[in-house]
């Protein structure tokens, strides 16, 4: 059918692609930078931190906001008794392992296989009560994980595709965007492109918002710009979640049969450079976020703050922040250097670092190998300020 081959064309913008490709080639420069600037084991802990950013935002996004310290519970199988609580910290931890096993898929992000999977891998960690989809007027109905939409759908004021084109339109999409003749640059312009043109299939019954944010983040660790994963593209879409469904709703339109700058396909291609555009610049914002933050000197003073202010631990407040500042710079120390570090001999080096430890504030992966900086929840809003909104660190 002629509408398949044609429907979500353009798959790129081919006029005034230049400004993009610039844009594109500063997203690679400057997560180079933002990979650099602290290394492992902190890097990985950071890097699971970013999962938890990815959740809270694509959640927030669709309208529902799971507590930071509960997602942090969740985590440990501490469940609320409250039952809207706890279904927010289910959909939160559905979130989390959906993300992990996206993480360790290595065909490509492209495929409907992959696609639908990450639907099914998503609402599989959901209670049955929870796996449900809410039709135009109302009415609640049972969603099966990982199966395409038998029925078409309208969302607000877009108008999927029929639902028989939804498996013709995913082919279509995926042979198109995985054309070997993309650059490395075009394909990170493209993040936006196919952000877009998924959200259009709309190939699930439900979910297609989590599952297309769940697919970018792929894509965009795909290609090698994650920063070994230490940004979030979900936190950007969030701050700017007007503008972002605005934009989304405007590549919606179809060509101007009357503008030669509006491309040859079904599709408005000048609509789709401007969302190109606004995706290329949350990912700078974002890139740019996370370097700042990450600056290991500037880190270390609200480390250091936090020790003596809001840590409370009286005249031990210096020698537990020498331990800390140490793992920083670091990532890790033997437990037998705690003495020298803190310029006191081996007993008190013992006291201050079991303090530290039996605080949260350091961690190791038994009680005689070497520590590592820890990221609990309550030192989140000191160490990274406006990583979430404050008012959701506490219970």
């Amino acid at each position: 059918m002629a509408l398949t081959r044609i429907a979500i064309e353009p798959i790129l913008p081919d006029q005034h692609m230049a400004a993009l490709e610039d844009m594109a080639c500063s997203v690679v420069g400057s997560s180079a930078v933002l990979a650099g600037k602290v290394r492992d084991p902190l890097r990985r802990d950071i890097a699971e931190l970013t999962r938890w950013m990815h959740c809270y935002y694509s959640n927030l996004i669709e309208g529902q906001q799971t507590r930071v310290p509960d997602i942090e519970a969740a985590l440990r199988h501490d469940f609320s008794a409250e039952p809207k609580k706890r279904d927010l910290q289910k959909l939160a931890l559905a979130h989390l392992e959906c993300q992990r096993w996206a993480a360790g898929y290595s065909a490509s992000p492209f495929a409907p296989d992959f696609i639908c999977k990450l639907h099914q891998q998503f609402y599989s960690h959901l209670p049955s009560e929870m796996r449900v989809a809410t039709t135009k007027s109302g009415s609640r109905i049972p969603l099966e994980p990982g199966v395409l939409r038998v029925t078409d759908a309208e969302v607000g004021s877009h108008i999927g595709p029929p639902h028989e084109l939804v498996p013709k339109l995913l082919d279509h999409f995926q042979r198109r965007y995985e054309e070997p003749g993309h650059s490395r640059i075009q394909r990170i312009v493209a993040v936006g492109a196919s952000h877009h043109r998924l959200a259009w299939i709309h190939p699930f019954r439900d979910g297609n918002g989590r599952v297309v944010r769940l697919f970018s983040d792929t894509l965009i660790r795909e290609l090698g710009i994650d920063a070994g994963g230490l940004w979030s593209l979900s936190r950007g879409l969030a701050f700017k979640r007007k503008e972002y469904y605005e934009r989304l709703a405007h590549a919606d339109q179809k060509r101007s049969s009357s503008s030669a700058e509006d491309g040859r396909g079904h599709l408005s291609e000048r609509a789709l450079r401007d969302f190109c555009e606004f995706v290329l610049t949350v990912m700078l914002d974002q890139i740019s976020f996370m370097d700042g933050l990450l600056e290991l000197d500037a880190l270390a003073g609200r480390i250091e703050h936090y020790t003596h202010v809001e840590g409370r631990f009286g005249k031990d407040s210096a020698r537990i922040f020498l331990l800390l500042r140490e793992a920083l710079y670091r990532g890790v120390f033997e437990r037998g250097e705690a003495g020298r570090i803190v310029g006191a001999g081996e007993r008190t080096g013992r006291a201050t670092l079991a303090k530290a430890v039996d605080a949260g504030l350091l961690k190791s992966d038994s009680p005689k190998s070497p520590v590592r900086l820890a990221l609990p929840v309550k030192v989140l809003g000191a160490y990274f300020p406006r990583l979430f909104p404050a008012d959701q660190l506490h219970e």
